[in-house]
């Protein structure tokens, strides 16, 4: 049934709250719309647009699943269904079932046979994002040093024409960054993200991000990129003078997110781990007993004991909601306590926590609430993996545990951003890498396509 003149009207004023994310009053005059005309494509799509946003995916596949059998060839459609599908895929572990529907999708809004014949640079974007999805998804690539190639010039055809047909275009810009950076193509991911930086400077939002939402609204995550990136870049560097630039580069980064926000946690920890690691390759065997590590140990006992309080919480909020949809496990978190001293408040005060409490305190639907939350997820597994790093080049028992209890944890709270980290970060050796991920390869018998969960058993590795 064709909407009359005067519900077109009514219609575009939604559409305009949509679009000045005023989304309360257009899901009003959608639904309305809906009543009288429950089969309109443009309504169904532009509504489920709507719930995309507000990250209730399932009301959002409903919808512009609605407008599509409506009309197949709804492109614009398609590809928010496309990208439904791809945060479904990025909140669910990436799960390959929705990176499949996320491709499949994306494509029918794109109408061509190559992503250089469309001129749809949204959809080919956002194509190359799901691709990127896939860059490190199977395990035993990553126990070689390897990546999915085929994922990645995907990824980076998709890029590359958006790019082309869009120049300004900032989101792409950080998205291409991070393919180049799981490439370990560091000079090329810095560039990118310089050139997304300097378009959006006023947006302030990494979209480079593996998150599925811009959740972030300062630049101080942009400064952990960037700090991150030219950490990176050390590991490449065999002249000593160009290593101490890109440290230097490295650290300044991190000290000028603290500088936006003193006190901020990741700043802080990235600044230690760099610092450490430097000193460290700087001084060699010497490091154990200088100042240098004395004064480094001292600092993250504090810098621990400031931060502790908060974290625990976070971190027993989340777990009870995974506990709750089945993605931890009690086997999981009890295999952590038994391998952490007991004066370690993280890893033995969360995960009892979490067992201790997996029914109670759970006042939201426990899907839609990691949905809506995935940034604190995300959070948690950086911070998590910082800790591990760090405590791995510090090397002391007790002050800060071991590396493997905090590795652990976030591998179980968020596997896939857990796993890229591991795969990037130079406070490992590659041999000591390499361990790592044959232990994982090993005791889970993962391949790409059974990696959607990640289950963490008694997993000896340090």
């Amino acid at each position: 049934m064709q909407m009359d003149l005067n519900d077109q009207m009514i219609a575009q004023r939604a559409e305009t709250f949509r679009l000045s994310k005023a989304y309360e009053q257009a899901i009003e005059i959608f639904e309305q719309l809906l009543q009288k005309y429950p089969d309109n494509a443009w309504v169904n799509a532009h509504l489920g647009a709507i719930y995309c946003q507000l990250m209730d995916y399932g009301k959002a596949e409903d919808c512009l699943k609605k407008a599509i059998n409506q009309s197949n060839n709804y492109f614009w459609a398609n590809a928010q269904l496309g990208e439904t599908y791809r945060l479904l895929a990025i909140v669910n572990n990436r799960n390959e079932k929705y990176i499949e529907r996320a491709i499949e999708h994306f494509k029918k809004a794109l109408n061509a046979e190559k992503p250089e014949d469309s001129n749809y640079a949204w959809a080919l974007a956002h194509l190359g994002a799901t691709y990127r999805l896939r860059i490190t998804y199977d395990l035993e690539l990553l126990s070689t040093n390897e990546i999915d190639k085929q994922s990645k010039e995907e990824a980076l055809n998709c890029l590359n024409r958006a790019i082309e047909l869009m120049p300004t275009y900032a989101w792409a810009w950080g998205m291409r960054s991070t393919v180049y950076r799981l490439a370990q193509e560091y000079e090329d991911a810095f560039w990118d993200l310089g050139v997304e930086t300097l378009i959006a400077s006023d947006m302030g939002i990494l979209q480079s991000s593996s998150s599925p939402v811009p959740f972030i609204e300062t630049k101080r995550v942009n400064l952990y990129e960037h700090a991150a990136l030219c950490f990176y870049l050390t590991k490449q560097q065999k002249d000593q003078k160009q290593k101490d630039n890109y440290y230097g580069r490295a650290i300044a980064f991190a000290q000028q997110a603290l500088i936006l926000q003193s006190g901020d946690l990741v700043a802080q920890l990235i600044l230690t781990v760099i610092e450490a690691n430097q000193k460290k390759e700087q001084q060699g065997v010497s490091f154990s007993d200088s100042n240098d590590i004395k004064r480094l140990r001292e600092k993250s006992r504090k810098l621990l004991e400031d931060v502790e309080p908060e974290l625990l919480e976070i971190c027993k909020k989340v777990l009870r909601y995974l506990i709750n949809v089945e993605r931890v496990s009690v086997d999981d978190l009890e295999s952590i306590i038994e391998d952490t001293e007991e004066e370690n408040q993280l890893t033995q005060l969360v995960p009892k926590d979490a067992i201790g409490h997996s029914s109670s305190d759970v006042d939201e639907e426990p899907r839609l609430w990691l949905w809506k939350n995935f940034a604190l997820l995300e959070t948690c597994s950086s911070v998590l993996s910082l800790l591990s790093d760090l405590s791995h080049i510090l090397k002391e028992d007790g002050i800060i545990d071991t590396a493997k209890p905090y590795r652990e944890l976030a591998l179980i709270i968020n596997p896939h951003y857990t796993l890229e980290r591991l795969y990037q970060t130079p406070a490992l050796s590659q041999e000591e890498r390499a361990t790592i991920f044959s232990s994982l390869k090993t005791l889970l018998s993962l391949n790409s396509s059974q990696f959607t969960t990640l289950k963490i058993r008694r997993i000896s590795h340090e």
